[in-house]
């Protein structure tokens, strides 16, 4: 391929709502079908897809070639329980993947058994609804530091220059504790993660050094917006921007969830 496939940074949402079309979610739904506006998917051999529902203690790669839907959420209609996503993983592409953490020094490991979670197939119904790309999940790191994030997303770099599309599913603001609360109190219009999400903006598109991220937890908003402890949904982000090289990222998604909770979602081409 002449161009590299892109990394990217997305927000999947709550459990099935994007897929489901619930009110909240529907923004961020269109943002997901909308990907295509921005990536040819005729072009892309394969997607490497960094979820932020499975925290190892090492890098772990899923390797099996059919993977079984993992329904990781609850208290959703029925029907949220019989979604299919039948794109196939890719062995031969998981097993590149290990050898090349190998080599970088970085500790992985493979497993065919362990299928996708809504991390994966919740955000690919609407990415790509045809399920043609071959796609091999990772998971983040249960220690949730940036650095060793950042470095797992320098080793994902190297496979954009075959065609393979780097994607973190996460989300730039995850608060649980916040969001029950949003859910009570809709109608309170006070946006609560302005700085933060500058801060994102900043270090995605350039105003700061992508190592900036190594200091989202020193900024004034950081632990508001990702409880220490609970950063799950921003460890993809930090991969993507790992997997950016040299690259400045553009913002594809601004949005304010629950009238509350600005979102931001990257590409990096």
């Amino acid at each position: 391929m002449e161009k590299y496939a892109p990394s990217l940074f997305i927000n999947h949402g709550g459990g099935p709502l994007p897929v489901l079309g619930e009110k909240h979610n529907m923004e961020m739904a269109d943002s997901l079908r909308n990907i295509s506006s921005f990536v040819d998917f005729k072009r892309i051999k394969a997607i490497i897809l960094v979820t932020a529902h499975r925290e190892e203690d090492i890098v772990t790669i899923s390797s099996g070639k059919n993977n079984d839907l993992i329904y990781d959420y609850s208290n959703f209609p029925p029907e949220s329980y019989e979604f299919k996503y039948p794109a196939v993983g890719d062995p031969i592409l998981a097993g590149r993947l290990h050898k090349a953490f190998e080599n970088a020094n970085i500790p992985s490991s493979l497993d065919e058994k362990r299928g996708w979670d809504h991390g994966v197939f919740i955000p690919m119904m609407l990415i790509n609804p045809k399920a043609d790309i071959p796609i091999v999940q990772v998971s983040i790191l249960k220690n949730q530091n940036a650095r060793d994030h950042y470095n797992v997303g320098k080793v994902l770099y190297e496979f954009r220059k075959e065609g393979i599309a780097i994607i973190g599913s996460g989300m730039s603001y995850h608060n649980m504790k916040e969001f029950k609360k949003a859910g009570q109190l809709y109608n309170d219009e006070v946006v609560v993660n302005e700085e933060f999400d500058k801060f994102l903006n900043d270090v995605c598109l350039g105003v700061l050094s992508p190592e900036a991220i190594f200091d989202w937890d020193k900024t004034p908003q950081g632990y508001e917006c990702h409880p220490l402890g609970e950063a799950e949904h921003l460890m993809p982000l930090i991969v993507s921007l790992g997997a950016a090289g040299n690259n400045t990222g553009k913002n594809i998604f601004s949005s304010v969830f629950y009238k509350k909770f600005k979102l931001c979602a990257f590409i990096w081409n």
